[in-house]
């Protein structure tokens, strides 16, 4: 059976995404890791997803005119990476209607 792909969302340290990358090693545990997406740069848990090879992105919600605006954006990014899930590991902004239609 192929492993089902996800993105996790992050916002700090990264310790969930952590656990996360540390059991999808394993074959059995039937998650690949996508993408790692994050609300601000420079923070931890996009050099640990880096450091593994993931694939990162970061979406601003300052680099949009509104909290609608940083939706559907985030969600364009989500449907690039085709994922099976989505894991909000620690992120901490609360998700919009475009996104929770995904």
């Amino acid at each position: 059976m192929e492993p089902a792909a996800i993105v996790v969302l992050v916002s700090g340290s990264g310790t969930l995404l952590q656990a996360l990358l540390d059991a999808s090693r394993d074959p059995g545990y039937g998650v690949r890791i996508v993408a790692v997406g994050a609300d601000r740069d420079d923070i931890e848990g996009l050099r640990r997803a880096e450091r593994t090879g993931v694939p990162t992105f970061v979406e601003r919600i300052d680099a949009h005119p509104d909290r609608a605006a940083w939706d559907a954006a985030l969600a364009a990014r989500l449907d690039a990476a085709v994922p099976a899930f989505v894991v909000s590991a620690g992120f901490m902004k609360i998700l919009g209607p475009q996104v929770l239609a995904r």
